[in-house]
């Protein structure tokens, strides 16, 4: 089983914020689950996650993320981040370069990064 990185619990946490009514039943649930698969798909990453145990549907449009963004060192136009659900769990966390930048030559895992809710480079 995965943990979230840094990044990706950056990003979960400013887009959970952008519903502060929902913000508690998704932080519950990211704390409990686990990270499936992660690729960088060269014009950004997908993060699988996986949500197991018996949580009630969280009710919502998906994806979420309508003005997340994240200056990430290596990218002139920066990330924009979403988080997908998938009968009322989480599902999917996407970067996608703002810009169609090439993420190939990144680490996820380790790139310095700042959360906005703007589109910007570093």
């Amino acid at each position: 089983m995965t943990t979230f990185n840094a990044l990706e619990w950056a990003a979960l946490r400013a887009i959970f914020a952008e519903t502060p009514e929902l913000a508690p039943l998704l932080t519950a649930q990211a704390e409990q689950a686990t990270v499936t698969k992660r690729e960088n798909t060269g014009g950004g990453f997908f993060t699988d996650i996986s949500v197991a145990g018996d949580w009630e549907p969280i009710r919502s449009k998906s994806p979420l993320g309508d003005n997340v963004f994240a200056r990430v060192e290596g990218l002139e136009h920066g990330l924009g981040l979403l988080v997908f659900l998938e009968e009322g769990r989480l599902h999917l966390l996407e970067g996608y370069s703002v810009a169609g930048e090439d993420t190939q030559p990144l680490a996820f895992e380790s790139v310095a990064f700042e959360i906005t809710d703007t589109p910007g480079g570093d």
